[in-house]
């Protein structure tokens, strides 16, 4: 396993190599950076080769004063991937990581082998989603991402209400605590809610070619399998794209890599290995 940083559009950028064959990249979320996918890393990578990497904003990344938009963070990605002379890797990436894998899949399509979408996939937010994220920046705004007012309210988004009683609410606060302080910045969190926002690519979808996973809780009131009639959900953006499937680990919340790493480790390798 090794790690470094690029110097990718002005900024460094951390990244880790682990593992050997097929690239596959994990794109982080809006707080959790490459932590995100510790659930599932470790078997992945045992047959491909992991690129994890902080995107600009997060965790060792450089965290440059700036907006943050979802085509500043394709565009490190593309750039990452020819620094390290990666042609074509297979794009995961998970909450507002789907986001950015989706839009990079649109606009770099020559790069994309396999497309995998996790922590439920949305091209278009309906409006509980955008109230969800609102509520994001409001809070931010008054108290700071690495404040417990913010991390209460991501855990009550991230997980099932089972999953929450089950592990302790408390315990799931101060971890998300933990990796908010660690891994992002109050501005830098409040653009990536507004990424999520602004986001709509509905027209997009029919011109992805990649083969795609779509995985989704069916408990998640975040990015959900069914958006209200302004959104796109994760169900329809499978159905949007030609070469799609759809995995609902049933009884998740948004957070199916924690409450259902098993689960998501075999779905995601099945797919992977399929001709």
């Amino acid at each position: 396993m090794a790690s470094s940083f690029a110097n990718i559009n002005g900024s460094k950028i951390w990244y880790e190599l682990s593992g050997s064959g097929d690239v596959v990249v994990q794109i982080g979320g809006a707080v959790s950076a490459h932590e995100g996918y510790e659930t599932v890393t470790p078997e992945i990578e045992k047959h491909f080769t992991v690129l994890n990497y902080d995107h600009r904003g997060y965790g060792l990344s450089d965290r440059p004063k700036q907006t943050y938009t979802i085509q500043t963070w394709c565009d490190d990605l593309e750039a990452l991937l020819a620094e390290l002379n990666i042609d074509k890797a297979h794009i995961h990436g998970g909450s507002m990581g789907s986001f950015i894998a989706i839009a990079f899949a649109i606009k770099f399509p020559k790069r994309v082998g396999k497309l995998l979408l996790g922590a439920g996939a949305v091209a278009k937010c309906d409006g509980m989603g955008v109230s969800h994220f609102k509520v994001w920046q409001y809070l931010a705004k008054s108290y700071g991402v690495g404040s417990i007012e913010v991390a209460d309210e991501l855990v009550n988004k991230a997980f099932s209400r089972e999953y929450i009683d089950l592990q302790g609410r408390e315990k799931l606060i101060e971890l998300m605590l933990d990796t908010a302080k660690r891994n992002a910045d109050t501005d830098v969190f409040i653009d990536a809610c507004q990424v999520m926002i602004d986001a709509d690519v509905r027209a997009d979808l029919k011109n992805i070619e990649a083969p795609t996973l779509v995985m989704v809780g069916s408990e998640d009131v975040l990015t959900p399998l069914d958006s209200g009639p302004n959104g796109v959900g994760a169900r329809q953006v499978a159905e949007s794209i030609k070469r799609s499937e759809l995995k609902i680990f049933n009884g998740s919340g948004h957070g199916h890599y924690a409450e259902c790493a098993d689960e998501s480790v075999n779905a995601i390798l099945d797919f992977l290995n399929k001709n």
